[in-house]
């Protein structure tokens, strides 16, 4: 009799660990990277940055807000004239829309003016304060980038050429490694000029890097695919302390056995964009072009879903996955003839407009 209740109590343990095993393997399953859910959650914490002098020397890039009282990190070259080594002397930040219409002149309405805190051109870092910032906007809080694994799925949000204003794109961390003072990974999520200064993200939305710069070609001038990297979250966070800048901190929870999204091919240009070019910011901007609406993604599904009878399209200012111009797998508002510097040339244009009618009707008062 005891050892037909030895038996029993055997085989009820053995069934509770498979049991249990199994609810691990599931919750696993349901922990997959979902490139809609990291959008949804952080692209609102992202935003535009376009810098320019009386010259119209300018740079543009993109931001996050890591403060409730209108901090936000980016890299030092979105922010500073290369020419001089000096702040640009206007440098305006636009927050994202409730609702992004593909239209420049809609998507980019009001913008804010900042004051420099802090930069560092060795690290590529620079904080900048927001003067006026909107109430309400989530603070994109930072991940335990020493906590993520190599092959780990992650997202970039930017606002690159051919894809648009806070658009997305992942890949997985290719590695971690020393750039001279620099912790850095490396990533094979697209990253492209405008990208400069906006986050690397985890599957649960956290800031574990800022992207900073792409390597297209060797140094003996062989072409690269996919060589983008990242400053890790633990170097900006020691960077931020030193600055006596307290931040959101949230540990970055990784999902075991969680899928990698589709590999992203693309050919890769003969040239280094290290760090983003600064032409000069043109006066007028291309019409933006209508775009052929793609199935929207479901939720939990990689940023490349296939079509699903069950979801009608998209209305045009929904987002949803498309490709950009190299083939990236890119989530969001496609605007096919996007051009950041376009857009900061516009942006460049009205604050000239609207300096020359304060001086005239300064003017006006003193006739």
């Amino acid at each position: 009799m005891m050892r037909l209740q030895g038996s029993i109590s055997t085989a009820i343990a053995a069934t509770a660990v498979a049991v249990l095993a199994f609810c691990g393997i599931a919750s696993g399953a349901q922990a997959a990277f979902s490139a809609a859910d990291v959008y949804r959650n952080a692209s609102p914490s992202v935003v535009v940055i376009f810098g320019f002098d009386s010259a119209k020397n300018g740079a543009s890039g993109t931001g996050s807000l890591v403060t409730s009282d209108g901090m936000v990190l980016t890299n030092n070259h979105v922010v500073t004239n290369a020419k001089t080594g000096k702040p640009y002397s206007s440098i305006r930040v636009f927050f994202k829309p409730a609702r992004i219409t593909g239209d420049v002149a809609v998507d980019l309405r009001e913008s804010y003016p900042i004051r420099v805190v802090a930069r560092d051109a060795e690290l590529d870092l620079a904080l900048i304060q927001v003067q006026g910032a909107p109430r309400g906007v989530p603070v994109l809080p930072l991940g335990d980038s020493e906590r993520v694994d190599i092959g780990s799925s992650v997202a970039a949000i930017g606002h690159p050429g051919g894809g648009g204003l806070w658009t997305l794109t992942t890949g997985t961390v290719s590695s971690r490694r020393k750039d001279g003072k620099r912790d850095i990974f490396q990533t094979d999520a697209a990253i492209n000029p405008g990208n400069s200064g906006g986050p690397l993200l985890d599957g649960n939305g956290h800031l574990i890097g800022v992207n900073t710069f792409v390597r297209r070609v060797n140094a003996q001038g062989l072409p690269l695919e996919g060589l983008n990297y990242s400053l890790r979250s633990s170097l900006v966070r020691q960077w931020l302390g030193q600055q006596g800048v307290g931040v959101s901190f949230a540990q970055a929870v990784q999902q075991p056995g969680a899928p990698a999204p589709p590999p992203i091919t693309r050919p890769a240009p003969p040239q280094i964009v290290e760090p983003d070019p600064e032409p000069e910011p043109p006066q007028a901007r291309p019409e933006p072009q209508a775009s052929t609406p793609s199935p929207s993604p479901s939720p939990g599904s990689s940023p490349a879903p296939s079509p699903s009878p069950s979801h009608s399209p998209p209305t045009p200012d929904e987002p949803r996955a498309f490709k950009g111009p190299n083939g990236e797998e890119m989530y969001g508002i496609p605007q096919r003839d996007f051009s950041l510097m376009g857009a900061a040339g516009e942006v460049y244009q009205q604050a000239f407009e609207n300096a020359n009618k304060a001086f005239d009707s300064l003017d006006s008062e003193f006739d």
